[in-house]
This record gives C-alpha cells, sequence and structure tokens, in this order.
C-alpha cells in the first residue's frame, strides 16, 4: 500500500558544476486542499523564482516545483511552513 503525504517534502540540490543550487518541493495534494490560498501566496512572492517547466503536476492534484530565490532556499521553505501554519 502506498504511503499518503499530507506535508511538503523539501530538499535542496546543488549542481555539480556550477554550485547553483534549486530547491524542490513535492506539494502533496492533501496539503494543497487545506493550504491552497497560503500557497499561492508563497509561490507570487517575488523572491520565489520558478519557470512553467520547473513544475511538474501530478494525476493525483500534487505537484513538485523547482524554485530559485535570492535568499536562502531554506528560510524560504521556513516561510511556507510559517504561513500555512503547518508543523515540520
Amino acid at each position: 500500500m502506498a504511503e499518503v503525504l499530507s506535508k511538503p517534502q523539501f530538499q535542496i540540490f546543488t549542481h555539480p558544476k556550477t554550485g547553483l543550487k534549486t530547491g524542490r518541493i513535492y506539494f502533496p495534494a492533501l496539503f494543497l486542499a487545506d493550504y491552497y490560498e497560503s500557497i499561492s501566496q508563497w509561490l507570487q512572492r517575488q523572491e520565489i523564482m520558478f519557470s512553467e517547466r520547473d513544475v511538474k503536476h501530478y494525476p493525483d492534484g500534487s505537484f513538485r516545483l523547482y524554485f530559485r530565490t535570492t535568499n536562502s532556499l531554506k528560510a524560504e521553505y521556513l516561510q511556507l511552513v510559517k504561513l500555512t501554519g503547518s508543523k515540520q
């Protein structure tokens, strides 16, 4: 039986040649249903940079996002957690 995720999954990737850091967040469908407005607000912040090709939608309503920021990737993720009021 598959595990049902209810909280976002966050990772930081570092490009081996350039050293560029990219954040990846998987947003489970249950989390999106509960916190849609807060997530939309976070995604619209100027500090969060991504394009359409950085988003992968899944049939269950969840999605994965690769993003960059001028700030700390982890700090931006923690800002998302703060906006949603969820505990990580």
